[in-house]
């Protein structure tokens, strides 16, 4: 089976929703050791942000952030990545998707 683009990511976003509340999860798990940079903002009932920096070992999952909120009916999760070879991506879920 091939690989997808989504795949070759060195972060991935994962996100749950039990209710109205809204768990966030950024995962690093890179084939190669680099250093990476992201943002990560949700808004909904009230707004969060987080910017971090890490360098994510080879082949070594680990959860870079996680975040909580009450996001009620309308709520917005994004996630801006930046891989140490300079490639970049967006993920972004609920009402901004």
């Amino acid at each position: 089976m091939a690989a997808t683009v989504q795949d070759e990511r060195a972060i991935q976003m994962e996100v749950a929703q039990d209710g109205e509340t809204i768990e966030v999860t950024l995962i690093g798990n890179s084939t190669v050791e680099q250093r990476v940079e992201y943002e990560l903002e949700l808004s909904g009932n009230s707004n969060s942000n987080h910017k971090g920096s890490t360098v994510l070992a080879a082949t070594s999952p680990a959860v870079l952030s996680t975040m909580r909120m009450h996001g009620g009916r309308n709520w917005c999760v994004k996630a801006i990545v930046r891989e140490e070879d300079g490639k970049s991506y967006e993920y972004s879920e609920g009402t901004c998707a």
